[in-house]
């Protein structure tokens, strides 16, 4: 499953990502990716170890170095290949995060950016960071809501990967266990199927928009578990 698994992850991104550039990354990606570094920067995160799990092309990676010392692992072989070529300053490494020989208790942070859907055992993965980071370390982890996905249109099937979408009530009760929740939001509302047809209503939008203003509709839309994303930032116990 793992090898199957790395391929169809190396064809992807080869495909959909590059390592420097931001211009092939759509809405919803550069939020996740702000969303992240503004936290970073906000909790001033500085000289940490950090790791990023499922880090694809490492595009990410680069950015996270601000932080401290980054290890990226990620499933597929090529592009961690390249990775390491063009960023010798980081850590990559080609690998089931579940079965890699790293340190427990190692690292101040660990960021895992879409990646928990296509895990096999997800109680055991949250188990697997935990274990990784040291007392009071923190996770800052985002992935599909599926609330969401299953309300959008044009999801085709799962092919040659593993999907496993979590609602952020599912979310929070795998992570509880091993970690203290300090923040879990959505971001980027979508979806135009059953309940959300009403929600993202092009004409209820542009009503609730002209006393609300567009910008605080979406932060309680997204506060209301409406958002495609699912972040969360949690604290190890």
């Amino acid at each position: 499953m793992v090898t199957g698994q790395a391929q169809h992850w190396d064809d992807w991104n080869s495909k959909y990502r590059q390592l420097d550039k931001m211009d092939d990354l759509d809405q919803p990606c550069r939020r996740r990716m702000d969303e992240v570094i503004a936290s970073l920067r906000s909790l001033g995160i500085r000289g940490a170890k950090l790791l990023e799990v499922g880090c694809g092309t490492g595009w990410l990676s680069v950015r996270l170095a601000e932080f401290g010392t980054v290890t990226a692992v990620d499933l597929g072989k090529d592009i961690i290949e390249s990775a390491k070529k063009a960023h010798p300053e980081i850590d990559f490494r080609s690998g089931d995060i579940q079965a890699m020989d790293l340190a427990k208790g190692s690292f101040d942070v660990i960021v895992s950016l879409e990646t928990f859907s296509h895990v096999p055992d997800q109680a055991a993965f949250v188990r697997r960071l935990s274990s990784l980071l040291k007392a009071n370390g923190l996770l800052l982890l985002t992935t599909q809501n599926k609330y969401v996905f299953e309300r959008k249109a044009g999801i085709g099937p799962a092919v040659g990967y593993l999907r496993k979408w979590v609602d952020l009530k599912t979310m929070r009760q795998l992570l509880r266990p091993e970690f203290e929740i300090c923040h879990a939001t959505t971001l980027e509302p979508e979806g135009h199927l059953g309940s959300l047809r009403l929600v993202n209503s092009p004409n209820v939008n542009r009503f609730c928009s002209s006393f609300l203003g567009a910008a605080r509709l979406k932060k309680l839309k997204e506060s209301a578990g409406f958002g495609q994303t699912i972040f969360v930032i949690a604290k190890r116990r």
